[in-house]
């Protein structure tokens, strides 16, 4: 499946009501993370990475939030190695779901 694709089939499966309240979950992970960079001490390089990954957890909801709310656009460009794991990531639960649907 293709990014686009799979963002959709989320949207099905999820709903968007769910999928709103899932962008505010992650803008929220993404504030937290942003907070944390600026106390003192801690390992910087993980702080920058758990900014870096939730970054990339915000672009996903919000690319759904312009499916959901009409903006078309969606690039075709993965813009990180680690978006295309979340989105391969979100392809697998998909389908977890998928085949737990159909054993009932």
């Amino acid at each position: 499946m293709t990014r686009k694709e799979i963002l959709e089939k989320a949207i099905d499966t999820y709903g968007m009501h769910a999928q709103v309240d899932m962008c505010l979950e992650e803008m929220a992970e993404l504030s937290k993370a942003l907070l944390k960079m600026r106390r003192p001490g801690g390992n910087i390089a993980d702080k920058l990475d758990n900014i870096r990954e939730e970054i990339v957890d915000v672009q996903i909801m919000i690319d759904q939030m312009k499916m959901i709310y009409g903006e078309e656009l969606i690039e075709k460009i993965d813009r990180l190695k680690i978006d295309r794991l979340k989105i391969d990531r979100l392809e697998d639960r998909l389908a977890e779901l998928r085949d737990h649907d159909r054993a009932r």
